[in-house]
């Protein structure tokens, strides 16, 4: 039985989303089943889709400008063009991943009569004020058939939030390939060497885009809050931030050092250096940098700025001790790593507990062959399978 699962996304820009949209359909061809992506510009990510993904270019919504009237005057010939490219190509499961792209191929899905998956990829908090009107209208209820989510905290957002029933939500996973992040003791004197560290200094590791959203200047603000000459902060990442925080890496006074390594294809290097990650993104859903680092044993420490950031952060580790929680603020997160330096031998233990609770639970070959089954499931009987719910 023929089997087509369409992925329709804003753009295939280098956002966690567009990463996911394609892993994903890498993983669905591999497997015998055929995906495509339909995308506006830019295509950042094209080079990284398996040859046997069609990605199809189609302007979804109005880009930057944010027209809310370019948008309605251009849904009619989007809802055609995707239409005719559903019929055509016999797309069987249409999954849709963000806001500004996703009505017209709803709409587009409905005229064709093909089932629609939508993944939340944001908590509500940050989500943009034209997501909030469009779930909060409970439109969505009328397209949507099933909701994928990555966690029992976005679950329940889209139960609170978007009025989604709890049988029509999906628990999966981004996803991460533990086959390639592994715990390798080995590597941190080769990695640490390449970047000129000692193996004395104690790392702390961002990897993160250089946006407001992930707030890389508290953890800057916190490095030399800490004050220690024998501790590192590595920043791996790049964007629109970076001329502002290496500014205020000159401004700041303390001792412990902060390093701009850019942009990488290939983290791994970076977590085998570090001691421990730090993520300070606001609304910290559970990402692929946080199920990375601990897929190789790293131990994480999200930030959170008020309740619902902390029951997000605790959701990450299923509430079990396999990390640590601080406030947002420069003092607190100095002193949680201060803390943990001091304990870093007893931490060695938690670093396969780490690594199990990420094969077991956010393996990607786990998840995508799940969500696969998904799609096939109800393609073939109509039917919604009831995911286990928590």
């Amino acid at each position: 039985m023929n089997n087509h699962v369409c992925h329709v996304i804003n753009t295939l820009s280098t956002g966690g989303a567009e990463h996911y949209v394609v892993n994903l359909s890498n993983f669905l061809n591999s497997n015998g089943m055929r995906a495509s992506i339909i995308a506006g510009e830019p295509q950042t990510l094209r080079d990284k889709v398996a040859p046997g993904v069609h990605v199809e270019t189609l302007e979804l919504h109005p880009g930057a400008n944010k027209s809310l009237l370019k948008y309605i005057r251009n849904l009619r010939s989007t809802c055609k063009e995707l239409v005719s490219y559903f019929r055509r190509e016999q797309v069987t499961v249409v999954h849709t991943h963000l806001a500004a792209s996703a009505l017209p191929a709803w709409i587009a899905a409905k005229i064709c009569g093909i089932p629609v998956f939508h993944s939340k990829m944001h908590a509500v908090k940050i989500s943009s004020l034209y997501e909030r009107i469009l779930f909060g209208s409970r439109l969505p209820l009328i397209f949507i058939t099933r909701y994928v989510v990555f966690s029992n905290f976005m679950r329940d957002e889209a139960h609170k939030y978007w009025h989604a029933p709890f049988h029509k939500i999906f628990i999966s996973s981004i996803g991460v390939d533990t086959s390639s992040f592994i715990y390798d003791p080995s590597s941190k004197l080769a990695s640490r060497q390449a970047l000129n560290i000692c193996m004395t200094a104690h790392v702390i590791l961002v990897v993160a885009r250089l946006h407001p959203d992930k707030d890389v200047e508290l953890a800057i603000r916190a490095a030399r809050y800490l004050n220690d000459p024998s501790a590192v902060l590595i920043i791996v990442g790049d964007g629109q931030e970076r001329a502002k925080l290496e500014e205020l890496v000159r401004d700041l006074p303390g001792q412990t050092q902060v390093r701009f390594l850019g942009h990488t294809n290939d983290p791994r290097s970076a977590y085998a250096s570090a001691d421990a990650l730090l993520q300070t993104s606001r609304s910290p859903n559970i990402g692929t940098v946080v199920l990375e680092a601990m897929a190789t044993g790293l131990p994480v420490l999200i930030a959170y700025r008020n309740e619902e950031e902390r029951f997000m952060a605790m959701d990450t580790f299923d509430n079990q001790p396999l990390g640590h929680i601080a406030h947002a603020t420069p003092a607190l997160i100095a002193e949680c790593l201060e803390s943990f330096f001091a304990e870093l031998d007893r931490d060695k233990n938690f670093r396969h507990i780490r690594r199990d609770f990420i094969r077991n639970r956010h393996d990607k070959q786990l998840a995508f062959s799940n969500l696969a089954d998904c799609y096939r499931s109800h393609y073939r009987s109509g039917a919604i399978i009831n995911p286990a719910i928590k």
